[in-house]
């Protein structure tokens, strides 16, 4: 830490008056706070000084983590997209279902992505089917 200097500044009556009050409520003196504020106004300029080559840089970071971020979720969507039509697939093959039905399936199963947000648990799912008595769990294995 260098050597302090003393020197003396002219300041206006109400930010003189604004310091005080801030340092009432804060630990310090008068010195200390005009030090920091000199500290921040200083730094805050060498900043704007450089943004011209900061913020082009920043940029592109934010642009190259940003399409990473997209490529991960598309992949994991993909995956996720493949596993669902082979379930489809599957029970396509398995069951018949009337055209009717299925539109009613779809539009509970709309409104119950909606009402949970879409964090739809195949538990939640089972046990309201049992209350409603659409399917009976005997706890025979699958």
């Amino acid at each position: 830490m260098s050597e302090k200097v003393r020197t003396g500044i002219y300041i206006s009556e109400d930010l003189l008056r604004e310091c005080d009050e801030y340092l009432s409520k804060n630990d310090g003196s008068r010195s200390e706070l005009i030090e920091s504020a000199l500290r921040f106004y200083l730094a805050t300029r060498k900043i704007k000084d450089k943004s011209e080559v900061l913020v082009p840089e920043l940029a592109e970071c934010i642009a190259a983590a940003s399409d990473e971020g997209i490529t991960k979720i598309s992949k994991g969507l993909f995956r996720y997209a493949v596993e669902v039509e082979m379930l489809i697939a599957l029970l396509a093959e398995t069951f018949e279902v009337s055209k009717n039905h299925l539109k009613d399936v779809r539009r509970e199963a709309v409104n119950n992505v909606r009402r949970t947000r879409g964090k739809v648990n195949l538990d939640d799912l089972i046990m309201r089917n049992e209350r409603e008595g659409i399917v009976d769990n005997d706890d025979s294995p699958i």
